[in-house]
């Protein structure tokens, strides 16, 4: 993220304040000689030499302006710290975490520190308990204005908990000022530094050394001191100069309020990013704006930073009739594909390799109990799947007591499944029956023919259920964050199906292994292909969505980090969010 930023176009030593007044010090009012409030710290001092300066238990807070470069200055402190552990091992190790994230569960910040270094660093549980207990880490905490507004204050107030039992665990942690100041609790830091904007020597500076292509930016720079203000962060003048490189004054914003002016420049921005020369025009102008906006607009909903095509959620869907459809729609393909599998591995593999398609299209297929059994089965799955969110099967660890309280409940479950079941079979005969025999003889054999079956059925079904889900559940998923290619989670998904298929098949045969394995990963996979062909149908996103991020960040609008995408800046995925979705399909 460092090497990709557009911060790192405008090479200035950003200059740093003291801004100590905004922390609740854990000794405040016990110093010898306070601070000044505001004083600017000598030239050249950085981040890491203020961190270093308070000793023991160091903890700080970076404040600065939206685009200022506190990420930036938080990571540039991450990257001295990982040095000087590197070079002596006895030093803690630096981790650095997004605050966003905490809001999601909203537990203790211990525990959700056991949690994410599992999840993005891909350590086990008792280690990550082992280093937060021992007190073994550099907390590098960014975002805490990008935690949800009505949880920020709870948000502060449990790293204070946390500052208050491990007193040695050293921390830093970013924010917009503004939002910091609007909190009505404090951060219990030790000091607090606000990161300073561009000086006016610094930007004339950098125009001057862009030659003729920014002479007309440069010489309204010095005539509108709103345009000055504007670019005044490091971000922010990159933007500017990428958005009014070779321009004509008539070009140049001439808004009332600095909100439009910056509304102006971003959309100056877009436009120019979309004709960027060097890059293939992959996409129309209007597909690029929808799909960017209705990313942005979700990004924002549920308060990512970095997306991954793996984390996309029913919840993208905007009204409830949508979310509706889209469980139907998974459980019944899930439903019918188990069916089809298992016909054709059983006994219809060689007529439908004869036939090939036309056999699936059969009318008489229509008749056929087994497709009714693919839907029984979909209805099912749709009852124990439709509010949960999709989960790849990405790694796995082991765990006996879970696998032991799976097969108990699910022995129960699969009794009153097997129950329903008989009830729904019944019925179908009942119907079937009472044209020739009678409505209500043939409703009530039906039934009883169904029902008497369903009890043998239900055992059978619990214990092939309880075993099925002590595989699935003894096998804990483990949702990580740092993948190196686009979709990462659900490829893999897909690979530990097929091999809980091919292994289980060897040991309980093809019925239970296509059903571990559907249930299992394949289910993910089957739901997120589900979803996402529902978001390409509505114009929301494109068919090959990877290419498309891909084509974006060549725009310069996303940063690719691992498997993952990035909005250049927090302020231009803000701009697309606000941003009215067209109509624009496909």
């Amino acid at each position: 993220m460092l090497e990709k930023s557009l911060h790192t176009k405008v090479m200035f030593e950003l200059g740093l304040e003291e801004r100590s007044s905004l922390v609740q010090k854990p000794l405040s009012g016990m110093e010898e000689f306070a601070a000044d409030e505001g004083q600017m710290l000598p030239e050249g001092t950085t981040a890491s030499k203020v961190f270093e300066d308070i000793g023991t238990g160091r903890t700080l807070l970076i404040l600065g302006e939206p685009g200022a470069g506190k990420t930036v200055t938080l990571l540039k402190l991450a990257q001295s710290l990982i040095t000087r552990s590197e070079n002596d091992l006895s030093q803690p190790l630096p981790v650095v975490m997004n605050l966003s994230f905490w809001a999601e569960q909203r537990k203790s910040i211990a525990d959700w520190l056991v949690q994410e270094l599992g999840d993005v660093y891909g350590s086990n549980k008792a280690l990550g308990k082992t280093w937060v207990e021992q007190e073994q880490l550099i907390l590098l905490l960014d975002g805490l204005d990008e935690v949800d507004v009505k949880y920020r204050n709870a948000c502060v107030k449990a790293l204070n908990q946390f500052i208050d039992t491990h007193g040695l665990t050293e921390i830093v942690v970013c924010s917009r000022i503004r939002d910091y100041e609007a909190l009505s609790e404090r951060l219990n830091l030790r000091s607090a530094i606000y990161v300073r904007p561009l000086t006016t020597q610094q930007i004339d500076q950098f125009l001057e050394s862009a030659g003729k292509s920014l002479v007309v930016l440069k010489r309204a720079i010095k005539q509108n001191a709103d345009l000055r203000e504007l670019a005044s962060s490091p971000l922010m003048l990159s933007i500017v100069s990428l958005a009014y490189q070779d321009c004509t004054e008539e070009a140049l914003p001439v808004v009332e309020t600095p909100e439009k002016q910056r509304q102006q420049l971003f959309n100056t921005y877009v436009e120019r990013m979309l004709m960027r020369r060097g890059t293939t025009q992959q996409y129309t102008r209007d597909q690029m704006l929808n799909w960017l906006t209705f990313l942005g607009k979700r990004m924002v909903q549920t308060s990512q930073t970095v997306f991954l095509i793996e984390r996309m959620q029913p919840s993208w869907l905007q009204f409830r009739i949508q979310r509706i459809r889209f469980c139907l729609e998974s459980g019944l393909i899930i439903g019918v594909i188990y069916e089809l599998l298992n016909n054709a591995a059983l006994r219809r593999f060689w007529p439908i390799v004869s036939d090939g398609l036309i056999y699936l299209g059969r009318i008489s297929m229509l008749r056929d109990m087994e497709l009714m059994n693919g839907l029984t089965w979909g209805l099912i799955y749709i009852s124990l799947t439709s509010i949960r969110d999709i989960k790849p099967f990405e790694k796995m660890r082991w765990s006996w007591s879970s696998a032991k309280n799976a097969c108990y409940l699910w022995l129960i479950y699969g009794l009153v499944v097997g129950l329903i079941y008989g009830l729904v079979v019944g019925l179908i005969y009942g119907l079937s029956g009472g044209l020739s025999n009678g409505f209500i003889s043939g409703l009530i054999g039906g039934l009883s023919r169904g029902l008497s079956s369903s009890l043998i059925g239900g055992l059978i079904g619990g214990l092939i259920g309880g075993l099925g889900a002590g595989v699935i559940v003894g096998v804990q998923i483990v949702d990580i964050t740092k993948r190196f290619k686009p979709n990462q989670g659900i490829w893999k998904s897909i690979q530990y199906a097929l091999a809980f298929m091919l292994i289980l098949t060897l040991i309980v045969g093809w019925h239970i292994a296509l059903f571990i394995g559907l249930i299992g990963g394949g289910s993910a996979s089957i739901r997120h292909f589900t979803l996402r062909f529902r978001l390409y149908r509505m114009g929301h996103i494109p068919w090959n969505y990877a290419r498309f991020l891909d084509h974006a960040a060549d725009r310069l609008f996303l940063q690719k980090v691992g498997g993952g995408y990035i909005f250049i800046h927090r302020m231009l995925l803000e701009h697309f969010a606000q941003m009215e979705l067209s109509e624009a399909k496909k």
